[in-house]
């Protein structure tokens, strides 16, 4: 039996080796978790884990809308959602799921999968096109007070 302390160490070093790559790795660390502790942070994690490492997209997208609904407020749930998505090769519901996930928080590792992704906002007035001088002066003043 692993104290709240030691369990906490070992769900961080479980996300930090998902974060970096380790699939195998973050699976033996979150697992010893699970055994003690369930929570939507760790079920996103597993999923995560489970897609990357087994294939299993379908079952690892239903535990992360599962997690979502658990904890909704959660930024890290719709960056691991998103994720899974792209292995699925679904690029536009992984985006929707980036966007959904940084309007609850500035995620800075959602905005890095964004760039990689090379997303751009959309434009302010949808009926004007992308490069039409209005969009791109109200962009630069919606982006500097912060509403986009």
């Amino acid at each position: 039996m692993c104290s709240a302390q030691q369990l906490d160490e070992l769900l961080q070093k479980g996300i930090e080796a998902a974060e970096k790559g380790y699939i195998h790795s973050a699976q033996v660390f979150l697992g010893q978790v699970s055994e003690q502790r369930k929570t939507p942070i760790l079920h996103s994690y597993l999923a995560y884990c489970l897609a990357k490492g087994q294939g299993r997209m379908q079952s690892a997208i239903k535990t992360c809308h599962e997690s979502i609904q658990r904890e909704p407020n959660n930024s890290t749930h719709y960056l691991i959602l998103g994720r899974i998505l792209l292995m699925t090769e679904d690029k536009g519901k992984a985006i929707d799921a980036f966007r959904c996930g940084l309007r609850l928080e500035k995620n800075l590792l959602i905005v890095d999968e964004l760039k990689i992704l090379g997303v751009r906002k959309p434009a302010v007035l949808k009926g004007l096109k992308r490069n039409h001088p209005i969009n791109r002066i109200l962009g630069k003043i919606f982006d500097s007070m912060g509403f986009r």
